[in-house]
């Protein structure tokens, strides 16, 4: 094969453009992730950091206007004329417990998108790949390809000191991520990757144990977490980056205050000559909403992202045309993660669960009606998605009645009350966890005790450990391909167990078949059918809806990147400018 090899092709056939992130400025914010990996949204209630677009919405499952978001190219800017010296100010949603992005998926995330640099990645809006560090990609056949790497260096820190990156850092980067229980990582990093080898300082050769056709997405080989390159002697050492990080991205990191309020600063090396436009991004915490909108009024920080409509709306009263909004739909989902063990074992008590769910409610207290129901695919990705008129008939069907009777059935005890656990800060999780305490109890006479927890306690234990003997809430990464959805329902990621432990032979193997249907329309289709069948099966993950979000920016930050997924966050040549 030649360049223009398959995982090239597959998605440029699709069409349409999906894509949104926030601004293209860097990782001001992110959504929780659901079962392959975890984490907060920063309590910014939006999923910035992959945020999808979609070209209608209906809001509550009703008519609405349209949402049109046109993906914005970078503009064409005289260099010359940009002023570089502006320090985008950040929000921080909540503290990090750790500023090593192998023990959390905030710092892999954000570090992801600045400190480090990767191989390629593959936007949601054209699917096409993207080559970054590698210069070029020969592929033979779908289990073997080679990358070629261009010049770039590490940040000038000991013990590295701004050497060349070379092909044996990458490969030390990708084993590293593979081995490191606490990376949020896909199974594609434990069941599809063979071998890396490096014939020499500029190649990389990567072999596969079976074919999978989402190998280069940024859910797999594209990571921003797990493709991350770190240099050798830190990757076979990586609690080194508890204390400091060193990348060959576009920042470089300069401090932190025990987790929070971060910095970090211009690379002055970095392979691409001129960029970043910015001086560096300066990170401040503000856990609560209303601080934060305070916070972006008095230009404190350069974005926010609404709640809600109404925010958004007082925003836009207050500011006018001195700010910018984005209105999208978000391809993160609101999700009720029960399990499948114990008392839950009887798909009949899991069936009741999806009956006792009034999605309009959630979208009218939450967001006003800001919002679409949700399959387990949401509908921000398209062709991927179900129908809502088959959604109706099964995912979306409210009957309480039912439910109960479903209940009786199974001789489910109803006296008994059982763990529903949220994350916490942020407002809005302990909403939905709210709202579907209420639902569970009047609509089945379900009782659960709410319980919050801090989000490294919730991820570890709760998620990742599955220490809950009933549900748990959380809104799902925005994922840029459709695979992180229905990654839920397989029985393993490659280093822990399904954390609902659902564990269905059936499903499991559906998912992983997927993986080798090398025609797009194949694929497409085996997609919809596992969410049919997660919903025959009664999959204990019930997704709820999708909000619509408002990202907004003060108008003095140019050149954002709008319309390409979470590529945009690679964007270096955003700038700040307060002269206009």
């Amino acid at each position: 094969m030649s360049n223009a090899n398959y995982w090239q092709r597959q998605l440029s056939r699709r069409g349409a453009l999906r894509g949104a992130t926030l601004a293209g400025l860097g990782a001001t914010g992110f959504a929780l992730a659901g079962c392959s990996g975890g984490n907060k949204n920063n309590g910014n209630k939006s999923a910035a950091a992959t945020t999808q677009a979609t070209g209608q919405a209906t809001a509550a499952g009703t008519s609405a206007p349209p949402l049109r978001l046109t993906p914005r190219p970078t503009a064409s800017i005289d260099e010359a004329r940009v002023p570089k010296d502006g320090v985008l100010q950040s929000r921080q949603g909540a503290p990090y417990a750790s500023i090593n992005p192998y023990k959390g998926l905030d710092s892999g995330l954000l570090w992801g998108y600045t400190i480090f640099d990767h191989l390629w990645f593959v936007p949601t809006d054209t699917g096409v790949r993207e080559l970054f560090l590698a210069s070029s990609i020969e592929q033979p056949d779908p289990l073997n390809f080679t990358a070629k790497i261009k010049d770039a260096f590490f940040h000038d820190k000991p013990p590295v000191n701004g050497r060349k990156v070379k092909a044996a850092d990458i490969k030390a980067s990708f084993e590293a991520a593979a081995n490191a229980p606490q990376v949020s990582a896909s199974p594609w990093w434990k069941q599809s990757l063979d071998s890396i080898s490096t014939p020499d300082d500029s190649t990389v050769v990567f072999k596969l144990k079976q074919i999978d056709a989402w190998t280069f997405t940024s859910l797999n080989g594209g990571s921003p977490i797990s493709s991350s390159i770190v240099p050798q002697e830190i990757a076979v050492q990586p609690d080194f980056m508890d204390k400091d990080l060193i990348g060959s991205g576009r920042y470089q990191f300069v401090s932190h205050e025990n987790g929070t309020n971060f910095k970090i600063k211009r690379f002055d090396n970095w392979r691409i000559k001129g960029e970043p436009w910015t001086a560096g991004i300066q990170y401040k915490l503000l856990q609560e909403q209303a601080a934060a909108l305070a916070a972006f009024s008095s230009q404190q920080i350069d974005a926010v992202t609404p709640s809600n409509k109404l925010e958004r709306d007082a925003l836009v009263q207050k500011h006018g045309k001195s700010i910018e909004v984005e209105t999208q739909l978000s391809a993160s989902v609101w999700t009720i993660q029960g399990r499948a063990d114990g008392v839950w074992a009887d798909p009949r008590v899991r069936q009741a669960l999806y009956y006792a769910i009034d999605r309009d409610e959630y979208i009218q207290l939450m967001n006003f009606g800001d919002g679409r129901k949700s399959g387990p695919v949401p509908p921000a990705h398209g062709r991927y998605a179900l129908d809502d008129a088959e959604l109706d008939k099964t995912v979306f069907k409210f009957d309480p009645a039912e439910g109960k009777k479903l209940l009786a059935a199974a001789g489910f005890d109803l006296n008994k009350e059982y763990e529903l656990k949220y994350y916490v800060p942020g407002d809005q999780p302990a909403q939905f966890a709210q709202i579907t305490q209420s639902q569970l109890q009047k609509n089945l006479g379900l009782k659960t005790k709410l319980i919050g927890e801090d989000f490294g306690t919730w991820l570890a234990k709760s998620l990742y450990g599955s220490q809950y003997d009933g549900f748990m809430t959380y809104p799902s990464l925005a994922y840029d391909d459709p695979t992180g959805y229905i990654a839920a329902y397989q029985k393993t990621n490659g280093v822990r167990p399904n954390s609902a432990r659902f564990m269905d032979d059936e499903l499991d193997k559906l998912v992983n078949d997927q993986k080798a249907i090398l025609d797009d329309d194949k694929r497409t289709e085996a997609i919809r059918e596992i969410q049919r069948q997660s919903y025959v099966k009664a999959a204990p993950y019930i997704p709820v809806f999708s909000p619509i979000t408002s990202p907004t920016t003060w108008g003095y930050v140019k050149n954002r990147v709008i319309g390409r997924g979470s590529f945009g966050l690679f964007n270096g040549r955003f700038y700040i400018d307060k002269s206009s």
